[in-house]
């Protein structure tokens, strides 16, 4: 060894040239991997300290930094380190050590050549060279902070993913026999990890063990229905099926490195292709190669010119060796000052604390120890907050690409951009043939013929539709809007209109502004032979995003020389026209961004666009009185406001932006989607409510929006929510209003699950029961003995707790309320499992779990499985045990729920009992009192911390 190392890949060491290795001190272990995890970069000071410490900084923090520095720098010198690469450098600390001189980043490198190598023997003596460097899990003896188990998940992840590459790599060079047994041990230890599964399979049947091979299936298949309630992926369906037809190729000893027999495909969520992809062959492979050496590729171009359509077919083609999943991100319908990081967080799944860096860094740590591919589709007229996101995702992430769109480039660091240019046009006096063979052409003929089936090439029309596409520059969009109208016209008369509104355009060069001016001279062209009741409609579509429904466009845009009858037929015809796009599978309309662009341009020099804004707002109004209150049950209602989010932020930023005028409608608005905010983002309604209180309003609106604050806290209330809900209910009794009284006693009694006299929630609790009887389908009645079964939780009076929670499961069956039975059964598992009627217990939680999974409830979820995990351990059943609390903790991770990760650390802590590996234990067990803070029952934080201190005294 010729230079130092240092060794994270396993318990830490440090090691010079020709010397032995060295432990650190455990004091100064974890400082030491923090800085090995960038060398060469200066960490800062603050990150140094969360790492160390996260919430629970020592009084002096700036001072017990230093005094770790100054034992460090005698570690690395007693180790024959010179000191002084430890260098104090604002605003922290450098470790000026390259990055072969860290275990990991020579990890890395070797991976990477094993998948770059030119033969197998080569590619897997790399693999070999890199898992060699692997002396136990990494970071064995650093401890349980949460930066060290993010960075232990991720450097894991890359260990098993470079081993699924070698066994890949075996299995498709036909030594296959030499591997089977490995792949059956680590498919028993990681029981849901397809990949492990599909390699088995594919070795077992060349293997000749073709019912072994299904029976891997079959255990897998009924795996992932019992556990996650899903299905294995088509990939592995198609293999399933393959295996039966015995249509499996034999292995192939010269294929490359890489085989590419069944590959190992990404996780994609990408819409279907509804139409060809044509002319973008060259462009498709060049993306896809600047994505394997690059982590951030932007297309730029146009708008019109086919960049999303480019990123969305690379999206489709991507490989293992990219990426393992393929999120989508659409940033179209975002306002320009929206919060980018925000919409990136709700698009991936992930709820966040707040908005702004809080939300970018929910995002980044939910992505942390994954090797996705996001695909971020128009970022130009949010460009500046989309660069500092996806910045910050690329230097919080080591396998995270971004493919994204923009008319202009991010200008971020190690940005790799394409400039995607228009399509190539043939030369009008080539041969029919040789005319119909060109990429813009063949776009021509292919969308012309979806609204002219029988239209044919012949040397006149060839000449004819050449002339359109050089016209146009070749640019996708404006090609498409011509061959709409082939639909009523020839190509020659097509030209021939195009010959005399495009003469201008025809002199000078092809610049970026020409085309530009050229796509938006096109739309005036498709705009201006519309007729007037087609114009008005586009112009007033613009007042939606994300998209419409046909009923919402009859009642937004039907007025003013439009009546709602008449939208129906205009709207097709601007389908018929490429102006609009549908989608037959959900009965949903959008527009194009760039035609929305035109369309809202039109829209204000009409001078319709408060009036527009206005009847957007009512019908959202209307939407979201109609289909708030329903989330609660089953049926349709969540899915509907899912789909309508983008239209309802945009009718919230419209209450917002008009502080002159009545703060009214907003209120009304925001009151109504309070049942929805609280399924889902919630800190999106308390943003909004927070924002429309301070404009004012009337008693009666205040206090529902007061209400529905304290409604979203009831979980995790805080001083505000505490004053909100008590607010709300002096206005609602001053009014007179009992129902609306009654309910914000059950919110002001929800805190009681944590505190306060029992006795007086519970007379607030029974004198609402009293008020609203069977009111609202007997939901909010349910709702009482709900609450007050919490209070009896907290209380440890776990019979009376059992007695109430089986009164609301009936209330709430009877509702036809899933999302808070599945709640409620939860917690009656709980108190099931604290009377000693495990079994029970057992099948209450099973069954909640189910019902959350069913229904989309993340935060139950999480719960149910965390008690469900700790009711397997009483009764003694552990093998499920692991994978329950590994999907709490990663559910949670995204919700960003503070108590279920506590739960999970806990049973990790049985888990490690049962083992004999107390220190674990006790390491498990005291994160799981950090993270408890108060925010449980009394009765768990002294089982919890008996529980420490038995482990810790061991």
């Amino acid at each position: 060894m010729s230079e130092p190392l240092i060794r994270v890949l396993g318990p830490v060491e440090v090691q010079a040239p020709g010397r032995s290795p060295v432990s650190p001190a455990p004091s100064v272990r974890a400082l030491l991997a923090r800085l090995a995890g960038s060398p060469g970069r200066v960490m800062s000071a603050d990150a140094l300290t969360d790492a160390l410490w996260g919430e629970e900084l020592p009084a002096d923090a700036a001072n017990a930094l230093q005094i770790r520095v100054s034992k460090l720098r005698r570690v690395l010198a007693s180790a024959g380190l010179d000191a002084a690469v430890l260098t104090t450098r604002a605003p922290g600390y450098q470790l000026t050590l390259p990055p072969e001189a860290v275990d990991a980043h020579r990890f890395d490198k070797a991976v990477a050549r094993a998948r770059t190598a030119a033969d197998q023997d080569t590619a897997l003596a790399a693999y070999d060279e890199a898992l060699g460097l692997w002396r136990g899990p990494a970071l064995a003896d650093v401890g349980e902070t949460d930066w060290v188990r993010a960075e232990r998940l991720r450097l894991e992840e890359l260990r098993l993913a470079a081993l699924e590459d070698r066994l890949e790599l075996l299995v498709g060079t036909g030594r296959h026999a030499a591997v089977v047994g490995e792949l059956e041990s680590m498919v028993a230890e990681h029981p849901l990890r397809e990949r492990l599964h599909r390699l088995l399979m594919l070795a077992l049947y060349r293997a000749g063990r073709q019912a072994d091979a299904l029976a891997v299936e079959q255990r897998l298949r009924h795996r992932l229905a019992e556990e996650l309630g899903i299905d294995p992926s088509p990939d592995l369906r198609a293999l399933t099926e393959a295996i039966l037809r015995q249509e499996i190729p034999p292995a192939t000893p010269a294929a490359p490195a890489m085989p590419a027999a069944t590959p190992a495909a990404p996780s994609v969520a990408v819409p279907a292709r509804l139409s060809s992809f044509l002319g973008r062959d060259a462009d498709l492979r060049t993306t896809l190669q600047e994505l394997r050496a690059a982590r951030l590729v932007t297309l730029t171009g146009p708008g019109g010119v086919g960049k999303t359509t480019l990123s969305l077919e690379t999206a489709r083609l991507v490989e293992p060796a990219i990426a393992d999943t393929v999120h989508i991100i659409r940033l179209a319908a975002l306002a320009p000052d929206a919060d980018v990081a925000e919409a990136f967080a709700a698009q991936l799944g992930v709820q966040t604390p707040g908005p702004g860096a809080s939300a970018a860094e929910a995002v980044a740590e939910h992505l942390k120890q994954r090797r996705a591919l996001l695909v971020v589709d128009n970022c130009e007229h949010v460009v500046d907050a989309a660069a500092v996101v996806v910045d910050h995702l690329l230097q919080a992430t080591t396998d995270v690409r971004v493919l994204a769109t923009s008319r202009e480039a991010l200008a971020v660091a190690g940005e790799t951009q394409i400039a995607v240019g228009p399509l190539a046009v043939p030369d009008e006096t080539a041969a029919a043939d040789a005319i119909a063979a060109s990429p813009a052409v063949r776009l021509f003929l292919d969308r012309a013929r979806s609204v002219r089936p029988g239209l044919q090439l012949d040397a006149d029309a060839a000449r004819a539709v050449a002339s359109i596409c050089r016209r146009l520059d070749g640019m996708p969009l404006a090609i498409e809007l011509a061959a709409a109208r082939a639909k009523a016209l020839p190509p020659a008369e097509i030209a021939d209109r195009l010959r005399d509104r495009f003469a201008l355009l025809t002199a000078g060069p092809r610049s970026s502004e020409a085309r530009h001016r050229t796509l938006r001279a096109t739309i005036d062209w498709s705009h201006d032979l519309l007729p007037e009741g087609e114009r008005r409609l586009l112009r007033r579509l613009a007042v939606f995003r994300g998209g419409w429904t046909l009923a919402a466009a009859e009642q937004v845009c039907g007025f003013g020389g439009s009546e709602p009858a008449d939208i129906p037929d205009l709207l097709f015809r601007l389908v018929d026209q490429s102006l609009v796009t549908a989608d037959p599978g959900t009965g949903r309309f959008r527009l194009l961004v760039t035609i929305r662009e035109y369309a809202w341009m039109k829209l204000r020099e009409a001078g319709e666009e408060d009036d527009c804004r206005r009847r957007h707002l009512a019908h959202c109004i209307a939407m979201a009185e109609q289909h708030g209150p329903l989330v609660r049950y089953t049926g349709p209602a969540w899915d509907l406001l899912v789909e309508d989010q983008d239209n309802l932020r945009a009718a919230i930023e419209f209450c917002i932006e008009r502080t002159a005028e009545s703060p009214e409608p907003g209120l009304r608005l925001a009151a109504a989607l309070v049942p929805f905010w609280n399924y889902g983002p919630r800190y999106e309604g308390v943003r909004a409510i927070t924002a429309l209180l301070d404009r004012g309003g009337s008693d009666v609106a205040r206090a529902r929006a007061l209400q529905g604050l304290a409604l979203l806290y009831v979980y995790y209330p805080t001083p505000e929510s505490r004053a909100a809900a008590r607010e709300s209910l002096a206005l609602f009794t001053a009014l007179g209003l009992d129902h609306e009284a009654a309910v914000s006693r059950i919110v002001v009694a929800f805190e009681g699950q944590y505190g306060g006299d029992p006795d007086e929630h519970r007379a607030l609790i029974r004198r609402s029961r009293e008020d609203l009887g069977d009111q609202d389908h007997g939901w909010w009645h349910a709702m009482t003995y709900y609450v007050e079964a919490l209070i009896n939780l907290r209380c440890s009076e776990f019979e009376d707790s059992v007695r109430d929670w089986r009164r609301s499961l009936d209330l709430l069956g009877a509702a036809d309320d899933r999302m808070m039975s599945s709640a409620a059964r939860a917690h009656l598992g709980v108190a099931l499992r604290q009377t000693g009627r495990l079994e029970e217990a057992l099948a209450q939680l099973r069954s909640a779990a189910d019902e959350c999974r069913a229904y989309g409830s993340l935060h139950g979820l999480a719960f149910a499985l965390v008690h469900l995990a700790h009711t397997r351990l009483d009764l003694g059943q552990t093998e499920r045990v692991p994978a329950e609390l590994a999907e709490a903790d990663e559910i949670s991770r995204r919700v960003r729920n503070p108590r279920n990760p506590a739960w999970a650390a806990w049973g990790r802590a049985r888990l490690a009992l049962t083992r004999g590996d107390a220190a674990a234990a006790a390491d498990d067990l005291r994160r799981a009192l950090e993270l408890l803070e108060d925010r449980e029952f009394p009765w768990a934080r002294d089982q919890l911390r008996a529980a420490y201190a038995a482990a810790a005294g061991h």
